[in-house]
């Protein structure tokens, strides 16, 4: 830490307090930071055996962490604190109305936090907070989990706790603590083993969402967080919630650290939050140079925290209304400094307004509507499914053309923004192509009727209607083989040059 950051950590503040914080684990207590994430202890805070009550824990002294970030908030001190300490507090206006609880709603239909707060946030993570990094990928939720009145939690987490354990095969098992079929975590595992990616950051932003201003400042149940560097792993608790109780699975638990009290460890908060102020800490941070196998080797940077009770809040104010929101970070290498003089990242263009492209491309899609109008107004008696095939071919290719349109999948990166909507495009895609198929065989056979239509057999329009897709589909087909064939040949070609090279 350089002579300034001593300075002002040494500096003391009106709003300084000595207060006892919840959920500190018993100093008897020994900790088990064992591999297996089977072995949890249930984290139960009426659990006097593990946790000390509220009235007997140890007071600890909570520094005003305003007058350690800077005289004024802004960006470059907040990112000096971030990369010091792992929290600080960062200045933001978000265009946030609806602060989303629904994470299947959103991810089904989008809300303002997909839509705007994710670009927001990864705006901040990648412009500011990982700028000396290469970002590989952001992934924020679609929903965020909101605190108070109002609220699907109106309950605040109060007591010391650290949300996503040590290493990658704890946030692992949180993933798998709501997920079924484990495939969450197994993504996981694959993003982090990709050549780009050199550790994982999960990083939390928590702010007020009442209409906090200046003048009505956020005075309830403030947020305490802790210097990741003045916790040792030694004095950390594996332990757990049960997961049913909080959406997950049944017979589940969640991976958590609980902590032994220490007066080495350094504890701050930000008095009088606004709703332009967003409180940024990190939840975990995992590179793949870490002793991932030794867990008491590792070093714990992710920021414990609790709410605790500010003896400074006056009596009769409103409980305290807030929301957090935990992005996922897969970061890659340094950037050299040529690197980091590069444009900074823009975040995508809102969905709406449309472009010319996408409302043509819209357009060409509603042009198949002609199929109907053929095969309607024509006669097939030959081939009596004619009728059939046209209107599914017809329904299925609109759909297809409406949910890329609303979403806007033909922009570049925003099949990763909309992945429900991209995997419902790509079943949709092979139903067009099996009914395609269909179309093939019902045509195919009856070429002949193209060259000598009539309402006995089959009239001109109906086999229009019918040749057309199932030529597109069949060309379509051909191409997949050719590319299926090629690149067969290319990896032959490869392990042949191997083996020339190693003979």
């Amino acid at each position: 830490m350089d002579e300034e950051n001593q300075q002002r950590m040494d500096e003391t503040s009106p709003l300084d307090l000595t207060v006892p914080l919840p959920g500190f684990v018993r100093p008897e207590i020994v900790p088990d930071n064992r591999q297996s994430a089977q072995k949890i202890i249930v984290d139960a805070h009426k659990d006097n055996d593990v946790y000390f009550p509220l009235e007997e824990g140890p007071n600890v002294q909570v520094k005003d962490a305003r007058t350690i970030q800077g005289d004024s908030l802004s960006v470059e001190n907040a990112c000096d604190l971030f990369r010091d300490k792992g929290f600080c507090l960062f200045p933001q206006k978000t265009q946030v109305k609806n602060w989303n609880e629904d994470y299947i709603k959103g991810i089904v239909f989008g809300s303002d936090i997909s839509k705007a707060y994710a670009p927001e946030l990864e705006a901040i993570i990648r412009n500011h907070l990982l700028s000396d990094y290469h970002v590989v990928k952001v992934e924020c939720p679609a929903a965020v989990l909101r605190r108070g009145p109002q609220s699907k939690n109106n309950f605040y987490g109060s007591g010391v706790h650290q949300d996503y354990g040590l290493t990658l095969e704890d946030f692992k098992n949180n993933k798998d603590a709501y997920d079924p079929s484990g495939q969450a975590s197994t993504e996981t595992q694959t993003k982090f083993d990709q050549e780009a990616v050199c550790g994982i950051m999960i990083i939390n932003f928590w702010r007020p969402i009442d209409g906090y201003t200046k003048e009505n400042p956020l005075v309830t149940k403030p947020l305490a967080v802790c210097d990741s560097a003045s916790v040792k792993t030694a004095d950390t608790l594996h332990t757990g919630l049960n997961a049913e109780a909080f959406g997950g699975l049944k017979g589940k638990l969640t991976d958590q650290m609980a902590l032994k009290h220490s007066p080495d460890q350094r504890w701050f908060y930000y008095p009088n939050m606004i709703d332009d102020e967003v409180l940024v800490f990190k939840q975990l941070e995992i590179w793949k140079d870490d002793p991932l196998d030794k867990r008491e080797e590792m070093p714990g940077r992710g920021c414990f925290h609790t709410a605790f009770e500010d003896p400074n809040t006056p009596e009769g104010a409103p409980p305290r209304k807030s929301t957090e929101c935990r992005v996922v970070v897969y970061v890659g290498k340094k950037k050299t400094d040529e690197e980091k003089g590069a444009e900074p990242w823009i975040p995508p263009a809102p969905l709406w307004p449309k472009t010319s492209n996408e409302w043509g491309n819209l357009g060409l899609d509603f042009a198949s509507l002609g199929m109907i109008f053929a095969a309607v107004f024509g006669k097939c008696p030959e081939i009596p499914d004619y009728l059939h095939f046209a209107f599914s071919f017809c329904i299925v290719g609109i759909l297809v053309g409406m949910i890329k349109f609303f979403y806007s999948l033909r922009r570049e990166g925003n099949d990763e923004r909309h992945p429900c909507a991209k995997g419902l495009v790509d079943m949709l895609g092979l139903t067009q192509l099996g009914l395609g198929i269909w179309g093939m065989v019902l045509v195919f056979p009856n070429l002949s009727y193209l060259a000598d239509p009539s309402p006995e057999t089959c009239e001109l329009g109906p086999m229009l209607a019918m040749f057309i897709p199932a030529v597109i589909i069949a060309l379509v087909i051909i191409g997949v083989t050719c590319m299926v064939i090629y690149a067969c040949l290319l990896s032959k070609k490869k392990k042949e040059t191997v083996i020339v090279h190693e003979t």
